[in-house]
């Protein structure tokens, strides 16, 4: 560890420091110059005076950085008379800290000190940094009551900040122009910057390698003539620099995987992938659950049955909202296995699968096959994945396509072979993916690709960054995907495009939907990842960690997937609508984050506190959680279900009794590496328990026309009989009865709902329970009877009857 010393010094006043009767060791000074020619004379005057009186031996090199006056020549002519004085010429303005490295390399004294030409110094205070430099490897000046105008001051301060913040440097100056270095330590640190970033990058690389640095406070004088080159167009420059060096040298330094090497699965990886299917492929057939399932597999239904697969319909009306991918994909299912709930739900389980063997696949390739195998564990096991993973919904095909987008465009900018050239074949199928997911939900794919892949090529020095001629050839393959659709809906409806982009996206960002407040996504995420969640404290300390061991287990890959789930993130916390599977895309880039992180946290040592609170406490909170979860959900159950079933009971008490294990568990720390261990098997003991027989449960309980209705036989129906819904679509009821006449009306005020009912002797109405019966009667024409038939989970049945067939049509409703 760096021994950090700093002492107390007041303004104005410059401490003593004990001279050594002995000479100091032999020095070196190193003066960067550019364009100094009219204060070179005074500064090389100031330093023989100086170093004089320090020491035997000296010399003072001069650094000429392509100035275009007289300083070369002046400096030269110095030289000629006094042979302690080097000249080292650069034929162009190479900066800063070029001629600093240039100058260190060419220091052969036993302690190097470098400072400006301009004479802000008294160089004369070398000697309180000689007599430090004793015993520190390192030591830094800091200015006291500087001299510089109060906006420069002002920027250096905020700029000290930012480096202490994101660098660790610990110094209170850190471009303090005064500075002394044993040789040996100097020259060993590595300087790959050019510019005013150098003081940074020798504080960081000396506590990388555990060098003591110690400061103390110098006079600091104005200029002596000239003018500082620092002005404040420099500041963009300099903190994109600063940015660059943190994410490239301090955040994510671990080595960056190069060519297409991939580690094999192996039969650990095989056996995860059967559990998974067996979990997502078996019990699929209970009934839909309204609203999104019962929609999202009516509408390939109706696209089958009118033969028309470009115009996307519910109630034979044009639906708007999304691309026809997912209904495609159903109906595909539909022609393959016939129309049920399993051919339905087959196609998000093929999704999540997918996803799962995708994620794992990424991880092998890129970070290593043990990582490869926890992060599709913590896929598998996460609350939001094993949700949607059997669900009807548009997201998990998105999610896959989103997925295997971003893993495509890592794979074409990666390094491959010691060089930096876009992989062409990896961009392309990126693009074919962004098409198919542009299919899959319009836009919106390209929003969570392009920011952080701007982004990450931007930060990452060692990947090729894409032109804008390979963006507009990714968007070329993207257009060539979707433009044949988006031509022929436009053909069979002029308005589908604007009701789709303008209204399903524009005005859904803007909160016409499903509007929520800016944090929402917070607890959702908590929620979504759980057991993982628990992690959250020391995942962070392990991200800001500046220690070696962290810093350099932090591969680049890992900036990448930080940055493609932090701008999902942003983005939906951003947008004004929001739902909680719209963050699903993020899911495969953070489980392989904490796939990472559990590696590194069980291999560690159990002396190292934060990854001991990671192995053992994170884990057994997450599993007491789990347990308590199981009770309530069994509780629930027993407490709410009309008809509670033996096995509920056991279900109780199987989880009581593992709550009450997982308490007394957390006294007993001898069992710590298996504590993730016994937390997943818990966690996928209750996704098991919630999905295959919570969830399909409480699907039978709603469910009005599905086989497993009792109204199937209570309500016998005709094929001719009428049937309307209102208010509420209730897609269910013609794909359960596969009825294709079933009318839809939006709301108790309809126009045509009299008139339906006017046309029919008798009509089946199911109707939001939110609609009142005297609310109906109002619209109906005098004398009709309305009769409640029964009410199943949100609906209503009523039997509606015309008063007199005849003189229907001369009737109106009551205003």
């Amino acid at each position: 560890m760096h021994q950090f010393s700093q002492p107390t010094v007041q303004p104005r006043h410059v401490p003593t420091i004990p001279s050594t009767p002995q000479r100091s060791p032999s020095l070196s000074l190193v003066l960067p110059a550019w364009n100094e020619a009219e204060v070179i004379r005074q500064a090389l005057a100031e330093a023989e005076s100086a170093l004089g009186g320090l020491t035997d031996r000296y010399e003072i090199i001069v650094v000429d950085d392509g100035s275009s006056d007289e300083t070369a020549a002046l400096v030269q002519q110095a030289a000629d008379g006094n042979p302690a004085i080097r000249l080292i010429r650069h034929n162009g303005n190479l900066g800063y800290g070029a001629a600093l490295r240039d100058g260190f390399a060419a220091a052969t004294c036993d302690l190097v000190a470098f400072t400006d030409a301009d004479c802000q110094f008294d160089l004369t205070e070398l000697d309180r940094l000689l007599f430090l430099s004793r015993r520190y490897s390192i030591v830094c000046g800091y200015r006291i009551d500087r001299k510089d105008s109060r906006l420069r001051c002002f920027y250096s301060r905020v700029y000290n900040v930012i480096v202490r913040c994101l660098l660790g440097t610990e110094v209170r100056d850190v471009d303090c122009a005064l500075k002394l270095f044993r040789r040996d330590v100097v020259q060993g640190l590595t300087i790959s910057t050019s510019g005013f970033l150098v003081n940074s990058e020798l504080l960081t690389e000396a506590k990388r390698q555990n060098h003591s640095v110690v400061e103390v406070g110098v006079s600091h004088r104005p200029r002596a003539a000239g003018s500082s080159t620092v002005s404040v167009f420099e500041i963009p420059t300099v903190l994109t620099g600063l940015i660059r060096y943190w994410w490239n040298t301090v955040q994510f330094p671990g080595a960056a995987t190069k060519g297409v090497v991939s580690d094999p699965f192996s039969i650990v990886h095989a056996l995860l992938l059967v559990i998974a299917a067996l979990f997502l492929f078996t019990n699929l057939g209970y009934p839909l659950i309204d609203r999104d399932e019962t929609r999202y597999a009516e509408i390939p239904r109706e696209m089958l049955v009118s033969g028309n697969w470009v115009l996307p319909q519910l109630n034979f009306q044009p639906y708007y909202d999304k691309p026809p991918l997912l209904y495609w994909l159903c109906a595909i299912s539909y022609r393959a296995f016939g129309i049920s709930e399993w051919s339905a739900r087959l196609v998000p389980a093929l999704a999540a699968f997918g996803t799962l063997l995708a994620t794992m696949w990424f991880g092998n390739r890129n970070v290593g096959s043990r990582i490869g195998l926890f992060a599709g564990g913590v896929l598998m096991l996460s609350v939001g994945f094993v949700f949607t993973s059997r669900y009807l919904l548009i997201d998990g095909v998105l999610t896959l396509l989103t997925t295997l987008s971003l893993f495509s465009v890592y794979e074409a900018i990666k390094p491959a072979a010691a060089k930096r050239a876009l992989h062409l074949g990896w961009w392309l199928a990126a693009g074919v993916f962004c098409g198919l997911a542009f299919l899959t939900k319009g836009p919106l794919v390209l929003v969570l690709l392009i920011p952080p892949l701007i982004a990450f090529s931007w930060l990452t020095e060692s990947y090729f960054a894409p032109t804008l001629r390979h963006y507009l050839m990714l968007l070329a393959v993207v257009a060539g995907i979707a433009a044949p659709w988006l031509v022929a809906v436009t053909m069979q409806d002029p308005s589908f495009l604007v009701e789709f982009f303008y209204r399903h996206n524009v005005a859904r960002f803007a909160g016409e939907f499903h509007a929520r407040p800016i944090w929402f996504f917070i607890p959702v995420l908590l929620l979504a990842g759980h057991p993982w969640t628990f992690l959250t404290i020391p995942y962070v300390g392990f991200l800001a960690s500046r220690t070696r061991s962290a810093s350099q287990d932090r591969p680049p890959v890992l900036g990448f997937l930080m940055l493609w789930s932090g701008w999902c993130f942003v983005f939906f916390s951003i947008a004004k609508c929001k739902l909680p599977t719209y963050l699903l895309p993020a899911a495969p880039a953070l489980s392989l984050m904490i796939g990472h992180y559990l590696v590194y946290a069980t291999k560690r040592s159990a002396t190292h506190r934060r990854e001991w609170f990671a192995r053992f406490w994170s884990a057994r909170t997450a599993t007491a959680a789990t347990c308590f979860a199981g009770v309530g959900f069994s509780a629930f159950i027993a407490l709410t279900g009309s008809s509670v079933s033996v096995a509920n009971y056991v279900w109780i008490l199987i989880w009581a009794s593992l709550l009450v294990g997982s308490l007394l568990m957390i006294a007993d720390r001898h069992q710590g590496k298996y504590a993730w261990g016994s937390s997943s098997a818990l966690a996928f003991l209750l996704a098991v328990m919630v999905m295959h027989q919570i969830v399909p449960a409480y699907s039978r309980r709603q469910t009005i026309f599905a086989p497993a209705s009792p109204l199937r036989a209570k309500i016998p129906l005709e094929a001719n009989s009428a049937i309307a819904t209102l208010s509420h679509e209730f897609s269910e009821v013609p794909f359960y009865l596969q009825r294709s006449d079933v009318r839809h009306f939006d709301d108790r005020h309809a126009s045509g709902l009299s008139e339906f009912i006017a046309e029919n002797d008798h009509a089946l109405i199911i109707m939001e329970k939110q609609v009142l019966i005297g609310q109906l009667r109002d619209q109906l024409p005098r004398g009709t009877r309305i009769q409640l038939i029964d009410e199943r989970g949100p609906a209503r049945l009523v039997q509606v009857t015309a008063a007199s067939p005849r003189l229907a049509h001369n009737l109106h409703p009551v205003k």
